[in-house]
């Protein structure tokens, strides 16, 4: 979305969003590793606004309903959770270029170790280590976009290991960061650049078996907790309240059943986006 504040707003809302800022100590940093060109004060302005926006409209859409009804819970309901609503959205927006960034580092790692290959395969070859980052710098997605912009800063007139620390300073993927540096360690030191990439994708490639290795066992412990709140959990409480209200007489609504199943739909939601989130990126040779 573009960080754009309507004009008449402005006055109110960039002072608050300089306020904001202690909810997002990072959004500097975040709006810079997610390749973002907003200003941040802007940013955060523009995330209150939209906040507050939705907000209202679905604290008065609540309101709305109540009224129709004549149900007071849907009115207060409406009038408190607005302001609820608002900041929940604030806080969403305010942290999308973070997991911008993330997701960024996390394409950068997939295509890393193929990337350092190719520059492995050139430098052996002779060529230079600036001629193996320009020919690096296409169909490598995000890495290639990162090796692009350290090419354009050496052709811009810096000096090849000032353009790598930039390069660190922009990104958040320790992996790349951990290469970057060994480069510079190797352009500084005189050392091998062969034998370094060499290394560098040897190491990458078992990180990321380990990764996959790590994350298959993880799984495990989440399909029984799946089974458990999806599954048993469910079955056996609808039970026990039907058996219950044939006792006592306590009339089970069909609001009751649509609730547990929208709290069923949301837990399924939440926890694919969990395990998906923690699935790695890793590129198949």
């Amino acid at each position: 979305m573009e960080a754009k504040v309507p004009e008449q707003f402005e006055g109110i809302l960039l002072p608050l969003a300089e306020k904001s800022r202690f909810f997002v100590p990072s959004i500097e940093q975040d709006i810079k590793q997610a390749r973002m060109d907003d200003d941040p004060d802007t940013y955060l302005a523009f995330s209150i606004y939209k906040a507050a926006q939705i907000g209202l409209v679905l604290g008065l859409l609540t309101v709305v309903i109540g009224m129709h009804m004549n149900m007071d819970t849907y009115i207060y309901g409406g009038l408190g959770a607005a302001p609820v609503i608002s900041f929940m959205l604030f806080l969403t927006f305010a942290y999308q270029p973070q997991i911008r960034a993330k997701r960024y580092a996390r394409n950068l790692e997939k295509n890393l170790p193929y990337a350092l290959r190719h520059m492995l395969i050139e430098v052996s070859s002779g060529i230079s280590l600036y001629q193996a980052m320009v020919s690096v710098s296409e169909d490598y997605e995000e890495a290639s976009e990162e090796f692009q912009k350290i090419v354009s800063d050496i052709q811009g007139g810096k000096p090849q290991v000032e353009a790598l620390e930039d390069s660190i300073a922009r990104n958040q993927s320790q992996m790349y960061r951990r290469t970057q540096w060994q480069l510079i360690n190797s352009l500084k030191s005189g050392t091998s650049v062969t034998v370094t990439l060499d290394s560098l994708v040897n190491t990458i490639i078992q990180e990321q078996k380990l990764q996959v290795q790590n994350y298959s066992k993880d799984l495990n412990p989440f399909i029984l907790m799946y089974l458990m709140l999806a599954v048993i959990f469910p079955s056996l409480g609808v039970t026990l309240m039907i058996v219950l209200s044939s006792f006592t007489g306590f009339e089970i609504s069909t609001t009751i059943f649509y609730g547990i199943i929208g709290g069923l739909i949301l837990f399924q939601l939440f926890f694919l986006n969990t395990i998906k989130s923690r699935r790695p990126e890793v590129k198949a040779a």
